[in-house]
């Protein structure tokens, strides 16, 4: 598990989520919230990217049901430069 104070590579969806890129761990992406007082961090998900990246937009869809796909394409392209593939 990444530990919360060493979270560096971010990609915002919205104001309260985001993204952490970690290419070095095994689950290499990890979705964060924070929770209702805003202060405390709390995993939605996480996912190994760099070898399931085909199944990205589904993983965010199950998390996002509103999410569009013109959304996922903008995020993956964010993703991608962390990672050589």
């Amino acid at each position: 598990m990444i530990e919360q104070t060493t979270l560096t590579n971010r990609v915002a969806i919205n104001s309260s989520t985001f993204i952490t890129i970690s290419p070095q761990h095994t689950y290499n992406l990890e979705v964060w919230e924070y929770a209702d007082d805003g202060t405390k961090l709390h995993r939605m998900g996480r996912m190994d990217y760099k070898f399931r990246r085909d199944t990205f937009a589904g993983f965010l869809y199950r998390l996002f049901p509103d999410i569009d796909f013109i959304k996922i394409h903008a995020l993956q392209k964010q993703i991608n430069p962390f990672f050589r593939f």
